[in-house]
């Protein structure tokens, strides 16, 4: 989702934080060359660096090799104190190494200004490509990373490409807060600050601490509004969770709303949503969330992932953090790294698709026994009216079991027959086992 950016806006980083998450992007291979720039657009000077041997890049970047051959790390170095001034005369600098200059999609700038992340996009030899870019100041250095990949491969390559970035810059100035492993009584893992209680759910989990709370792996089965009507109608019952399917952001709100997280849907506010490409099952979005929750103002970021289960019923899979609005924008680093740090044990695995594959078992059960009895039932319809047109219903022996067309009335000769036994030896054969 496109939108324009302040450099020193903070609305829009949990696209930058959650990047593995909302982007795809593939492998490139071709050859450019652009002339030298020297501008940095007010955040410092960019002096003279190496150029790499397969294409020439601005003065002040090289290349960093990755061990994969996927994407590319482009790597700079300057004067200044402006990390956000830094980043983007750097981008204005490569304008030229792509077809243009990469467009920046969202960013988020630290506080004094020492650090900025944005999300980038882009195209060379008219090929889509998707990145990242760093800055970071030490004293009155600065050094800018940039990132990018093809933009269908980018959620392959981005771990890779992020990793060799960090190692470029310098050490951020920020104390980061002390995470410690912890494995949970269900097996999962999580990397967390002291302070915390969590509570596991045999691989769901949801804790609160110091810097906020999270709740990780929720999933539950909702109902269409359609098929809810068709049960009260006839039961006068209503599912537990009802909502339209195919809008991730309105369903949070709705079902935040049903299961008494919030007093309302209006409740919650979306700042901002963008859709996740990989998953393909259904609808899914990162959204970035404010809500008021007990009379407190909270603020957040989520996974909402969906996916059709048949019969008017579907799956709603929520992933995420948040903490009191005044301490989001400190927190989230925090909560981000405990977000990515998490890990269902692998037995929970193997029993969430034991138990998926009994009930896809289950269902195909029913269904072929629904199609069965479907198609029995067609074949009596049409024997039935076939024997009552033709006048040739037949009758059954219920003592060998034989069975007769007679050229008569068939209630009468049954009657007739039975008298001349003496008990009720014979019948009409039943509607429902003509054809057995």
């Amino acid at each position: 989702m496109s939108r324009s950016i302040n450099p020193r806006a903070t609305r829009s980083f949990f696209f930058i934080l959650l990047v593995g998450l909302l982007t795809t992007a593939c492998k490139h291979s071709s050859s450019y060359q652009s002339p030298p720039a020297s501008s940095d657009g007010g955040g410092g000077t960019i002096t003279p660096a190496v150029t790499t041997s397969h294409r020439n890049l601005p003065y002040g970047f090289t290349s960093i090799p990755t061990t994969s051959g996927q994407g590319e790390v482009l790597y700079g170095g300057m004067t200044g104190t402006s990390a956000s001034g830094a980043l983007w005369g750097s981008l204005t600098a490569l304008a030229q190494y792509f077809d243009q200059k990469p467009n920046v999609l969202a960013a988020m700038v630290s506080a004094n200004d020492d650090e900025v992340q944005a999300l980038l996009d882009g195209t060379r030899d008219g090929q889509p490509v998707r990145g990242m870019g760093y800055a970071r100041t030490a004293g009155s250095q600065c050094v800018v990373a940039i990132v990018f990949d093809r933009a269908d491969q980018f959620s392959q390559s981005s771990a890779e490409l992020t990793r060799l970035a960090e190692q470029s810059l310098p050490a951020s100035t920020a104390t980061p807060v002390p995470l410690q492993r912890t494995t949970l009584s269900d097996g999962t893992i999580l990397d967390l600050p002291g302070g915390w209680t969590v509570q596991p759910n045999n691989g769901p989990v949801s804790g609160t601490g110091p810097e906020g709370s999270f709740d990780f792996g929720l999933s539950t089965e909702v109902y269409t509004p359609e098929v809810a009507a068709q049960l009260a109608a006839p039961y006068g019952a209503r599912p537990p969770l009802v909502s339209s399917y195919g809008d991730p952001a309105r369903e949070v709100q709705e079902l935040s709303a049903q299961m008494q997280i919030v007093a309302s849907p209006d409740d919650i506010q979306i700042i901002e949503q963008t859709p996740l490409p990989w998953w393909t099952s259904g609808p899914g979005e990162m959204l970035h969330l404010r809500a008021t929750i007990q009379g407190i103002q909270r603020e957040g970021v989520a996974e909402v992932l969906t996916s059709p289960t048949g019969y008017g019923k579907w799956m709603y899979y929520y992933s995420g953090v948040s903490c009191e609005q005044s301490g989001f924008t400190q927190n989230l680093p925090v909560l981000m790294r405990i977000w990515q740090s998490w890990k269902t044990d692998d037995h929970v695995f193997q029993e969430r698709l034991r138990q998926a594959a009994e009930s896809m078992q289950a269902t195909a059960q029913i269904i072929r026994g629904a199609n069965a009895f479907r198609q029995d039932a067609m074949e009596r319809s049409s024997m039935a009216w076939d024997h009552y047109v033709r006048g040739t219903w037949p009758i059954e022996d219920q003592q060998t079991h034989t069975r007769y067309i007679p050229q008569q009335d068939v209630s009468i000769l049954v009657r007739q027959l039975n008298e001349s036994e003496g008990y009720d030896r014979w019948r009409v054969v039943p509607y429902e086992q003509l054809n057995r």
